[in-house]
Formats: C-alpha cells, structure tokens, sequence
C-alpha cells in the first residue's frame, strides 16, 4: 500500500449507529488535534435515512500536510458489533480496535492476528460519569492515550464545546473522556502510532466546504440569502441564519427552490448581492429562473452541489456528475460562468470572486461543488482577507443617469440593455433619478421593452450582446491551477476538476520517492472552458489521463469539444463515494509504467 507507514500519522474510524453522535465526536477529537497544532482531514459517511443506518466519521491527523482521506484505518471505534464486522478489513498491521467488551454482541468476539483488541467498558464508564450518552467521549479519551498524548487538549475543547449549556455538562464530559483515558493505559505501549504537539505550528481554520463559501460570500459583502434545505448545500442555509443578524445579510428559508431563485433574482434587481444553493434536484426547479436571472442580466451567484443521480438519487453520497447539467440548465443559449472548488481555501476564494465576476458581466455565476467538498473538514491556512476585493462592475448607485451619458440615449432616457462592444450594459438601481426601471422575462429591446412585433434585428442584437459578455468572461475568470512537474517534464499528466484535488495532490506526494514525476492541471473555471491552456497542457505531456468522479467522462467530452484532442487514459467513479489517493496513485503509477 502507498500511504505513510504506520507511526507517521494517525487514521481513526469511528462506527455505529445514527443517533450515537458519531460525527459530533469526531469533530470534538478533530479540534483536539487541531489544538496541537496537527494538520486534519475528515470524512463523514451515513445513509440518507430519518433515523438509524451505519454512519462512520474518519479522521487523518498528520504533523504535516494533508490533503484528503485515505483508506487505511489504525484505530477503529466500534461503538456497535456491526461497525467491526463491517470496517475490520480496513485496519492494518497492528491497527488497534476500541470496544465494549460488556456490550453482548461483543462477547464472543476475539481480536484476529495482528489487531490490538482495546476492550474499555464504554457504557459502563460513560454511566458513571453521567449518561450513556457519553460513551462516545469516553472512547475519544482512549484513542489520546493510544497515540501518547494527553487528556488535556481534549478537556480543553469539550469545556468550549459545552460553555452554553449548564457547567456540570461540560465537567461530565471531562470526566467520562478522563476515565476513557485512563482504561486504555496499559495497552497504549502497544500501539505504534505516536504523535505529539507541532511547537510554535501557525494557527489554521478546521471548515467544511460550505462553511469556507459561506465565509467567502460574507467577505463579498452578500446581502441576501435564499433556500430551500437540500443536502447537502443545506448547511451554507444554517450558516447564513446563525450569522445574519451580526454581517447584517438577510436569510430567507423559502418554501421551494422556486422561490429561492426567483427571490435572488429579485434581490439583485435592487443591487443586493445575492445567493441561493442546491443540489442538482433542487436547482433543477431552480432552472426557468436561472433562464430569467440571464435574460434580465441579474449579477446572481447559484451553488450546485452535486449528489448522485438522477432523481433522488443518492442524496448523502458524492460524485462529479452534474457538470454538463450546469453547463446547459436553462432554455436557450446565454453566458454563465462556471467555477469549480478544489479545496476549502478555493472554496472561499472563488465566492467571493463569484459575486465580482456577476456583478462584472451582469450573468449567473455558479459555484460547482460535491459533498465530498460541502461536508467534510480540513486544516487550512486562515483566509486571505486583505486579498478579498469588491468589484461592482458598471453600476451607477446614486445620483442622476442623465450625469452618465454612456447609459442613456440622446434624450436622456436610460438604456438598461444598450448594445455595447463588451456586451455590459450600465446598471442603474431603483432609486436613481431619471432610470425607468423594467425588468421582465421576455426578449427587449434597449430599453426593456418587450417590443410589438419582436423584430428579429433586436432580438439578434440582445443575443449578440448577451453571448459578446463570454469574451470578456475569459480575461476576468480564474485560470487553470498546476501542480508538480512540467508537463514536458513529467512521466505522466493529470487533468481534473473539482474535489478530485485532494487525492491528487495526495497521490503525488506518495509517488515522487518512486521517481514516477507527475504533471497536474486543475481546471478551476470550467465556463467559459479554458482551451488553449488546457490544450497547450496536454500537448506537451508525454502520456495524459483524466480522472472525474462520474460515468460518461463530461470533462473529457469538454476537452474533445473544446480542444479537439482526446487523452491516453481515464479513471472515473460513480458509486457515491470519494475517490481515494490510493485509487488516483494506482492509476498514476500504472500509466507511467505503460508509456
């Protein structure tokens, strides 16, 4: 197996039901880590049901960078008998399993050859403490003493995570996480995994994908959020209501995505930034208001988080398959502009750049992202906010809009749809002396009048207008990202979008000691799609491969679409889950060998 030797960072697997606050835990242990100055990865998987089903969080701490999960398990926390039946294969050599050995269906269970059997009496310990419903931390406590370290960071973070609750909470918690600690004692020199706290490490963010965005639109300065909860965009919905009140945004829970698109377009008429998210379900009802964001010229921004389809589909599960989906939602032809997050920092970064680029070219912008990249956590660098800059575009605010001559006509009337050489038009708000405001679904001429007769020489010149704007796009939208190798220079060259980042990145680290060099290309702006750069990558690569989490290779149809060029390889997946690095390494070293 490629990934790090056991002792040089820690992977934890924690199993059971839904209800035992799986993923609660392991985020508390996550921050722990974090506290240390440890870099972290998370993965959280459960099934899309109301009440029970197998969930598991997965952990990876590392001292140093990490940019995904990985399939190897040391510790496994069985909070159920089925959580060890069905991950116990994941362990490796000398991966230690945490269980309770009073819990009956663990009574005939013996540890196989090569796994550490950690029997500690979770329900028993958790009881004295204060409740079953701490067994959970109890078995945190233990993984600490496991990998030698104390209790104390743990103590620390359960007291914050606790602090609005009653004190004797937060001190049962401690207590319960202290007697975990301490059962797994005599068996921690055992285990070989160690870790220790980074001194003087720089402070970092542990977010998830929609976090990162939701901290990205408020840096952009958004006013206005809509939605209708739909996983897994669902969580940005949460984010924006916990904060509206002190970033002064308003946040309106909808009753359908119907009304959430229409209500963003309705708020960017007034010159509010404005925002909704869905699932590709979800914007599917989204998409005749889409239409009318782009004939009406609204500066919105629309997150897309795919899940698997069609239909319902998979509704907790990931994949990559709803790009071309974006790329032609909505009757007709107009420009829109398509970005794709890697990571948590492009997460931030290109939404707030998503606001400039609407307001810029007076067009949706959407944001493509999965549920690999909306629910799970990484370590990241603080955000960048002296970088963030807000850019309005051609808009006039206040005042009078005969004093801007560019935005009327020789009688002084304000032109919202005058034909321009770049395609945008001068915007001016409801409010500004002089500027008749219409704004409606249909075809207009200059002025926004659907015009008697709808002459066909303003309805080529509006569609000329509108599609002129995807020019301009291609100087303002954020170029493609390279990793590794030139390619000219490289035994094998990678092309990819979106969250297949991590594992590639991932994937590189591990095959560089084989001498294997690697060029790698993220395509970040997928719309307006960047073919000569893209072209100029593949070209000068020896052996080429694409690796996208869907079934009909969409990135590599855009590729011969746009660049008339095929790839040597490909690697896809679309059974829900994430691609791995030891999936992505496999495929690299089995490329590189072939040429």
């Amino acid at each position: 197996m490629p990934a790090p030797p056991t002792g040089s960072e820690l992977r934890v697997k924690i199993g059971g039901e839904a209800g035992f606050g799986i993923k609660a835990a392991g985020q508390t242990l996550a921050r722990s880590f974090v506290a240390l100055g440890l870099e972290v990865f998370d993965l959280t998987e459960y099934p899309s049901l109301i009440r029970g089903g197998h969930n598991t969080y997965t952990l990876r701490v590392s001292p140093t960078p990490i940019s995904s999960h990985v399939e190897a398990v040391d510790v496994l926390v069985a909070l159920n008998r089925g959580t060890i039946d069905l991950h116990l294969g994941e362990l490796v050599d000398g991966g230690a399993v945490i269980y309770d050995p009073e819990d009956k269906e663990n009574a005939e269970w013996q540890a196989p050859d090569g796994v550490l059997a950690v029997p500690i009496p979770l329900m028993r310990l958790a009881k004295d403490a204060g409740g079953p419903i701490m067994r959970n931390t109890v078995a945190l406590g233990a993984v600490l003493a496991l990998v030698g370290l104390l209790v104390d960071p743990l103590a620390e973070g359960l007291r914050a995570q606790f602090a609005h609750k009653a004190p004797e909470i937060a001190e049962q918690n401690v207590l319960a996480a202290t007697a975990g600690h301490e059962a797994a004692a005599d068996v921690a020199a055992r285990f070989g995994v160690k870790l220790q706290a980074v001194p003087d490490a720089p402070r970092r963010l542990l977010v998830d994908g929609n976090e990162a965005i939701g901290l990205g639109a408020l840096a952009a300065g958004i006013g206005f959020y809509a939605a209708y909860p739909m996983t897994p965009a669902s969580s940005v919905l949460h984010f924006m209501a916990a904060h509206e009140r002190e970033a002064g945004v308003v946040v309106k829970h909808t009753e359908d995505e119907i009304a959430a698109m229409n209500m963003v377009v309705g708020a960017a008429f007034t010159g509010t930034r404005a925002m909704c998210a869905s699932a590709g379900g979800g914007f599917a009802l989204m998409v005749e208001a889409f239409g009318m964001a782009a004939v009406s010229e609204s500066a919105v921004v629309v997150g897309v988080f795919t899940r698997p389809g069609p239909a319902t589909g998979l509704p907790t599960w990931t994949e990559q398959s709803d790009l071309r989906y974006v790329l032609h939602a909505a009757q007709g032809e107009f420009p829109r502009v398509v970005l794709a997050p890697g990571d948590r920092t492009d997460a931030f970064e290109l939404t707030w750049k998503a606001f400039n680029l609407a307001d810029q070219l007076q067009t949706p912008v959407i944001i493509l992202g999965d549920s690999y990249l909306s629910d799970n956590r990484e370590t990241v660098p603080y955000f960048d906010l002296d970088a963030v800059q807000v850019d309005r575009g051609k808009l006039v605010t206040e005042g009078d809009v005969a004093d801007h001559p560019e935005a009327v006509d020789e009688a002084g009337r304000y032109l919202r749809y005058k034909l321009t050489d770049d395609g945008i038009s001068t915007r001016a708000l409801p409010g500004v002396t002089g500027a008749i405001q219409l704004g409606n679904s249909y075809e207009h001429d200059e002025y926004g009048y659907g015009s008697a007769g709808e002459p066909v020489d303003m309805r080529a010149a509006q569609n000329e207008k509108r599609m002129a704007k995807l020019e301009l796009a291609r100087t303002l939208v954020p170029p493609p990202a390279t990793f590794g190798a030139a390619p000219e220079d490289a035994d094998v060259a990678v092309l990819f979008f979106g969250t297949t980042k991590g594992p590639v990145l991932e994937a590189m680290r591990w095959i560089e000691p084989d001498g294997v060099k690697v060029a790698a290309m993220q395509v970040v702006t997928l719309w307006p799609f960047p073919a000569e750069d893209v072209s100029a990558f593949l070209g000068a690569a020896r052996r080429t491969v694409i690796i996208e989490g869907n079934y009909t290779g969409q990135l590599q149809g855009l590729v011969r679409e746009q660049c008339l060029r095929d790839v040597d390889e490909t690697l896809h997946r679309y059974d829900g889950r994430p691609f791995s690095p030891e999936m992505v390494y496999a495929k690299l070293k089995e490329v590189a060998e072939n040429a």
